[in-house]
């Protein structure tokens, strides 16, 4: 192994391809069938100039729904390591036994724990890839959501690559980024106040230069374009909080001090003497659900739905706030991350990666396995050579010679992520999609009606949307429109950014191509680029806010949802505040006062891989919403909206909530129904307080309370900074593009918000 800490598991790595084949003399882990050489030519082959080019469709050719996962076995497997029989709750069912046999190699090394006698790397973030996917392990039980304590399989908790990255409390990188004798501290500990907390999400960090729009990764490789200079060896730019030798102590961050970007930092600009800032944020695994198809997406496609300048508007019965917030037409102005020209992996359209800064899957395999494993392979030979002494820790000395897996590793796990398939709708959405006419609207407040209501309110032509999902019921061009987006009446206008329905070209992969070629694939992402909110404060700070304590006016436990894999409603707060009494939904019911954790509303960070591409630190791709209502949470990019049977009922997260009876009510996730309806909340910063804000505690917006201990200064007036008024200038340049579909949401009815909640919950 040339290194084993500078490349991401999100594929954000870059080196220089050889296709010389090194002599080895130690073991190799994997197959090697195919032969290492054999599978060079395909590279060589998959790196010619347009080959990841997906072209549309010729006219004439017949698209078919894809086919998904029954949603009653998706996710659900056996032990570790997997075998061929789990692939049955994970790949499309008409794959052939050939295609299944090309899977397993890759699937049986996500799931294998790998160890120091193997020749994992010492600084590796984890034991084995399932190690950032283990959110089922921690699920909360709900009806339709795969958790620890309702798999059916002896032995098994049910996670696999579909699972979400693990989150049970804040970090405090106060312990997690170490110091310069010590190294850091794991964050594995329930204690978030006094100790590191507990999430499997991993932190990334370097030096940012805001005027050139450039990271220093320190990596001791990459050319410092600002200084002109080799960057700094400290490590590459993730630190590691879960090292899979015991002896060995987590990854630390670089002092200030000891950082010749930084040394000082002026407390006027934040900036050093040469223009850098640190920059630290966190990154969770996604859940690799459907990739296959995004891959397979016309680039035309894509970039038919860009609108940088925010040019095109739309229609929506729920009026029109765009003029008011800022905005010149409907406030969306997603963009594709270019990626530029380099030696090992494909140049141009990016729509891989958290910051779509990745372009195909493979990135996701080497990336997986060099910098969190440890193993290097021959798909990038340019790693960073570490010294045999890891840092001068004790205990982490490199004996043995670093450990190589062959490229069947590589191409077979590459194989399992592009076939893991989507899983089937909930019941309920599936007999709207199958009645005769999907679109006629539904009396009454039915299970049925409702979900129909909450795929309205996001933006749905339903008719369009079941002609795509329901064999048989289209022909040919059926005169809609394209994604199933309702252009008559967008409604909240979700559709923006979370496209419902792309279309695949002809898939370049080598397995399984049949199952994800021209297909109406329920994607639910338009794969661009999207501004969040900004809290300047939050975003610049060299550190993430340390965990701050609020006490929020929880919700009894009660009432039930309505619709399949639903749960009670218990945050349609009406209040007794100043607003007056307002009325709820289902489950409403005053608790008692609970200590939580708050949730950052900041979405921006300046940290990036070894390529950023175009990306900017506000901006990242929009999140696919496939099997949302089967995996569940935690959500957003960093895995902030945790749920976990581990602190639900000790400290949950919390934020605030509004709808058309209160404004900024206390929100406790303590249910899927709370997870959901926060990472709603957090796509823009909060509402700024009014006659309806309730009087119970922690309820208004959430600024931190007076006095606080907080590392983050938001200034003298931090309300104005975390809920602007919506027609000022901090508003117009701190809030996200989805102001416009959230303040619409504010202005829904609690029954309307949860139709919303329930819709989510079928997908």
């Amino acid at each position: 192994m040339r290194t084993c800490s500078t490349l991401l598991t999100t594929g954000m790595l870059f080196g220089v391809l050889t296709l010389a084949l090194p002599s080895r003399g130690w073991g190799e882990v994997g197959t090697g069938v195919p032969s290492d050489s054999d599978l060079m030519q395909q590279r060589m082959l998959e790196k010619a100039p347009g080959f990841f080019v997906i072209d549309v469709p010729p006219a004439g050719t017949i698209i078919r729904p894809v086919q998904r996962v029954p949603r009653d076995r998706f996710g659900i497997v056996g032990p570790f390591p997997l075998q061929l029989q789990d692939l049955e709750a994970l790949v499309y069912p008409d794959a052939t036994p050939e295609e299944r046999q090309a899977l397993v190699e890759g699937m049986t090394f996500f799931t294998e724990p790998h160890t120091a006698d193997e020749g994992a790397g010492l600084m590796a973030n984890q034991q084995f890839c399932l190690g950032c996917h283990t959110s089922t392990q921690q699920q909360i039980r709900s009806p339709g959501l795969v958790s620890a304590s309702s798999c059916p399989v002896p032995g098994s908790t049910c996670i696999s690559l579909v699972s979400r990255a693990a989150r049970t409390t804040p970090t405090n990188f106060e312990f997690t980024k170490g110091d310069a004798t010590l190294g850091g501290r794991a964050a594995d500990h329930l204690d978030a106040l006094f100790d590191t907390g507990m999430t499997a999400a991993f932190t990334i960090f370097g030096d940012f230069s805001p005027s050139a729009n450039f990271q220093d990764p320190l990596d001791g490789s990459t050319m410092n374009r600002v200084t002109g200079h080799v960057s700094q060896p400290f490590g590459g730019f993730v630190q590691h909080t879960r090292p899979s030798v015991p002896a060995c102590l987590a990854d630390r961050l670089p002092t200030i001090s000891e950082d010749r970007n930084l040394g000082t930092i002026d407390p006027v600009t934040g900036l050093s003497p040469l223009g850098f800032r640190r920059s630290v944020g966190e990154r969770a695994g996604p859940p690799y659900i459907g990739r296959g198809l995004m891959e397979a997406v016309p680039n035309a496609d894509l970039l038919a739905n860009e609108d940088a300048d925010d040019t095109q508007g739309h229609s929506s019965s729920l009026g029109n706030f765009a003029a008011s917030l800022g905005c010149t037409g409907d406030c969306v102005s997603g963009r594709h991350n270019e990626i530029p020209t380099n030696a090992n992996f494909i140049s141009g359209l990016g729509r891989f990666g958290l910051r779509a800064n990745g372009g195909e899957i493979v990135q996701f395999s080497v990336g997986g396995l060099q910098g969190e494993l440890g193993f290097t392979s021959l798909i990038n030979n340019s790693e960073i050579n570490l010294p045999d002494i890891n840092m001068g820790r004790p205990g982490c000395m490199d004996m043995v010679p670093d450990p190589e897996a062959h490229l069947s590793v590589v191409f077979s796990e590459r194989n399992f992520i592009r076939n893991t398939a989507p899983p089937e709708f909930g019941d309920t959405l599936l007999r709207v999609l199958t009645s005769s006419d999907p679109s006629r609207p539904l009396p009454g407040k039915s299970p049925t009606a409702r979900i129909q209501r909450g795929a309205m309110l996001f933006g749905i032509d339903l008719t369009a949307f079941a002609n795509r999902m329901i064999p048989g019921r289209m022909s040919g061009d059926d005169g809609r429109d394209l994604h199933a987006i309702n252009q008559a009446d967008r409604m909240l206008n979700c559709v923006g950014c979370h496209t419902p329905v792309q279309r695949t070209g002809q898939s370049v992969a080598d397995v399984g191509a049949q199952h994800l070629s021209h297909v109406w694939a329920p994607i639910f992402s338009d794969l661009l680029l999207h501004d969040g909110p900004v809290i300047d404060a939050e975003r610049f700070s060299p550190l993430p806010r340390d965990p701050l304590v609020i006490r929020r006016q929880s919700r009894t436990q009660g009432g039930n949802g309505q619709g399949d894999n639903s749960q009670g409603d218990n945050n349609d707060q009406g209040g007794n505040g100043r607003g007056g009494n307002g009325r709820g939904g289902n489950g409403q019911g005053q608790g008692a006062p609970i200590n939580t954790f708050d949730l950052p509303r900041n979405l921006a960070d300046d940290v990036f891989s070894n390529l950023q591409a175009v990306a900017k630190g506000p901006e990242f791709r929009t999140a696919p919403l496939m099997g949302l209502g089967r995996m569940g949470p935690p959500f957003l990019h960093d895995a902030r909206v945790y749920l976990t049977q581990l602190t639900v009922n000790t400290m949950p997260a919390s934020t605030v909530t509004t709808n058309s009876n209160v404004t900024n009510a206390p929100l406790v996730v303590r249910t899927l129904d709370d997870a959901i309806r926060a990472a709603i909340e957090l796509h823009d910063l909060p509402a700024p307080d009014d006659g309806r804000t309730p009087n119970v505690p922690g309820a208004g917006c959430p600024v931190p309370p007076g006095g606080s201990n907080s590392n983050v200064s938001y200034g003298p007036s931090p309300a104005d900074v975390i809920c602007p008024p919506y027609g000022g200038a901090v508003s117009q340049a701190h809030r996200g593009e989805a102001r416009e579909v959230i303040r619409r949401f504010h202005a829904l009815s609690p029954d309307d918000q949860q139709a919303l909640i329930e819709f989510l919950k079928q997908l």
